[in-house]
């Protein structure tokens, strides 16, 4: 069995999900100790305890000290399963972070996988659901992952009852990805809110498209509230921005309490032309998610990063830990880099045959 402290590099959620990620598609049992000792409230909170739920089913895993609290886990995978699954993470806690650990897992099931998930679609620290519809899996499918993912009813701190359904199939492998300098033809996005007044949504997406415009992006925004069937459980606001072209990259604002909507939409379109600026392929953020898929790829990745994280960094060492993967970080924490990663080619067994 594979121990891992999990007070390294960042010592948060990042490692726990990784490392998990990993055991499950590798078949190799892990316990981690000094689960987010780096936290200032460690162990397991719901979303976390949600995720390494979600993944044990999908490949009916024995597990130890999965509870609320907990600072040490035992996960030991078995065969990784297709078919249905609904995970309900119970608090607004992120869909997003859920489906980055469980995504790669059912890519090397047997067959598809649907999985249902509830909980926040648009919450702190995390990126919201559109963001991983437009930016972070357009780069998986750039990989040969095959998923699509869509937002049925939007979830917002602090109820949460969001309704995410992902459909994923099997995949023989992943490939690599490159790209060193950006080509950004425009830029899109979406402005919604639940639960608040249209003019909200409307007032971010203008903001934004103005400042956009200034910077000379074309800009196209949409604007969309749900249905009364579809209203959240709170109220709340988001808006997602995207560059358009050869670029990962993409940026968001959530509404806040006593915070002009104009302020919301004009800071978030700010923050992605600055990442657009670098000329950087892939944003702070999406880094993260593309760690792990190019440590399975059969072959060398190399991409640009508008800005190095901790974030990321710790990605990178649990890769080199637990993939056993050679990783070239350039540039340092805070500042632009490149990141080059050769990956370790791994196959799904049950398409092995396939070419």
């Amino acid at each position: 069995m594979l121990e891992i402290d999990g007070s390294l590099m960042e010592g948060g959620g990042q490692l726990l999900r990784m490392a998990t990620t990993y055991s499950a598609i590798f078949g190799v049992p892990i316990r981690i100790v000094n689960v987010r000792a780096k936290r200032n409230q460690p162990g397991l909170k719901p979303q976390h305890l949600t995720t390494l739920k979600a993944v044990a089913e999908l490949c009916a895993a024995e597990t130890k000290g999965l509870k609320v609290g907990s600072v040490e886990v035992e996960f030991k995978p078995n065969r990784l399963r297709s078919g249905c699954f609904e995970f309900d993470i119970g608090t607004a806690g992120s869909c997003s972070l859920l489906l980055q650990c469980a995504a790669p897992v059912a890519a090397f099931a047997d067959g598809p996988v649907k999985i249902r998930v509830r909980g926040g679609t648009a919450v702190r620290w995390s990126p919201p659901m559109t963001i991983v519809q437009h930016v972070v899996w357009v780069g998986l499918r750039k990989m040969g992952f095959q998923g699509e993912v869509r937002v049925l009813r939007d979830g917002y701190y602090p109820k949460g009852g969001g309704l995410v359904e992902a459909n994923i199939k099997p995949v023989r492998g992943f490939k690599p990805i490159t790209g060193d300098v950006s080509f950004v033809t425009g830029v899109s996005g979406l402005s919604t809110c639940g639960g608040l007044p249209r003019h909200i949504a409307e007032r971010q997406a203008e903001s934004a498209k103005a400042l956009l415009l200034e910077e000379g992006f074309d800009a196209r925004i949409d604007v969309a509230t749900p249905g009364r069937a579809a209203e959240p459980m709170s109220p709340g606001s988001v808006i997602c921005l995207w560059a358009e072209g050869d670029a990962l990259i993409g940026d968001d604002g959530l509404g806040e309490r006593g915070k002009p909507a104009e302020k919301v939409g004009a800071e978030a379109a700010q923050r992605l032309v600055h990442q657009v600026k670098t000329g950087a392929y892939v944003d702070l953020h999406t880094a993260d998610n593309l760690i792990l898929p190019c440590s399975l790829a059969s072959g060398t990745s190399s991409f640009t990063v508008s800005r190095l994280t901790m974030h990321t960094l710790t990605a990178v060492e649990v890769a080199k830990m637990v993939a056993g993967v050679k990783i070239t970080v350039e540039g340092t924490e805070g500042n632009q880099g490149k990141i080059i990663i050769e990956g370790r080619g791994t196959v799904n067994p049950r398409l092995a045959d396939q070419v």
